[in-house]
């Protein structure tokens, strides 16, 4: 089932992360936008999102009718979903550190480096690197999907306040040990679990977030337009709080629960078609964005030592318009083929568990 308010946030999301990154760039410097600055959380956005989403789609199958074979299928759905893409990208980082365009390359191609990279296991804290430098939340998500039945048994039992509770705190963890690069939550070592911890809290709290809408109070609370309108104002508040990460992080749970209601407001703004186009190829943006703003940055660099100055802004709206095709692209041409080609190799070998209305039909 997908939920449009919650696929267009992911869009949102992943525009927000591409319009943080682009000033990165010292040729990109002057296009530095205050309301962006601490689009790193949208990172914790993703997390929270993600165990809401997978809750939808598998808490029945996987948690409720627990069995070998429907576990299996659930972590071959979310393989087939993230891996071929995380695959292709890592592919081409590694063919550019191998070319060494820059001349400098921060990530070394080391035996290490390649394998964890190709099996989407190199931010588990053991100090392997990342090629696709935002590859790493992808990675930290890998733990996620493992310990899925797990954290949706609790929180699905009466332990689901200490879970809540354990969540808060592995964030504030985090934040509080100093190794934030923009803020204090913008953790993501190569050589610490810290990253593993900031996504378990966040998707965590994502499957909490689903347990809780099923609630008729919830509901009543943030099922109307009061509920998106005053989840967003609540985001906004935390974003004035200086160094307030945690609480920005936290007030993203009501905001996908508001959006979970699939309200008049939460429609106009997040279901619309260009909303929801960039949330279907939100991954893709999120992984593309960094080779292809490195790309004209350097163009860029080429026109300014011929003189070619006064058009920045339009290389900004070049790269924004070239980005959106390639992503457009790797969704149609990486993702959904890659999603298909296992789920082939899934029917052909392995049997399918059999669904919740079946077993009761049996």
């Amino acid at each position: 089932m997908r939920i449009a308010p919650l696929t267009g946030l992911r869009g949102i999301a992943a525009i927000a992360v591409l319009l943080y990154h682009i000033p990165h760039s010292p040729a990109f410097a002057a296009f530095h936008m205050t309301l962006f600055s601490r689009a790193y959380l949208a990172v914790d956005l993703f997390f929270v999102l993600s165990g809401f989403v997978i809750s939808i789609g598998y808490y029945e199958r996987v948690v409720k009718r627990p069995s070998v074979a429907s576990y299996g299928d659930f972590m071959l759905n979310r393989m087939a979903r993230v891996w071929p893409l995380h695959f292709v990208v890592a592919l081409v980082f590694l063919a550019r550190i191998l070319v060494n365009v820059s001349g400098d390359q921060p990530v070394a191609p080391t035996p290490a480096n390649i394998v964890t990279n190709l099996l989407m296991v190199q931010s588990w804290g053991w100090g392997t690197q990342a090629f696709a430098g935002n590859s790493w939340s992808v990675s930290t998500e890998l733990v996620a999907y493992l310990a899925y039945p797990l954290v949706a048994l609790i929180a699905f039992s009466r332990l689901a306040w200490l879970q809540a509770l354990g969540s808060v705190g592995l964030l504030i963890l985090v934040a509080a040990l100093g190794h934030g690069s923009k803020g204090p939550l913008d953790v993501n070592d190569a050589d610490s679990i810290l990253p593993v911890l900031r996504c378990l809290a966040g998707f965590s709290l994502g499957v909490i977030a689903y347990r809780l809408v099923r609630h008729p109070r919830v509901e009543q609370l943030l099922g109307g337009e009061h509920g998106f309108i005053g989840s967003c104002g609540l985001i906004v508040a935390a974003l004035l709080i200086p160094r307030g990460d945690v609480v920005v992080a936290l007030a993203f749970v009501p905001l996908v629960a508001a959006c979970y209601y699939n309200g008049r407001t939460a429609r106009a703004l997040l279901a619309n078609p260009v909303a929801f186009h960039l949330g279907l190829i939100s991954y893709s943006i999120y992984l593309w964005h960094p080779l292809v703003r490195d790309v004209f940055a350097r163009v860029l660099g080429i026109a300014h030592r011929h003189n070619v100055v006064g058009f920045d802004w339009a290389f900004v709206l070049a790269l924004l318009l070239v980005t959106w095709l390639i992503c457009w692209a790797s969704y149609l041409l990486i993702e959904v083929p890659g999603h298909r080609a296992i789920k082939k190799l899934e029917r052909r070998f392995v049997p399918r568990p059999p669904l919740p209305f079946q077993q009761a039909a049996e």
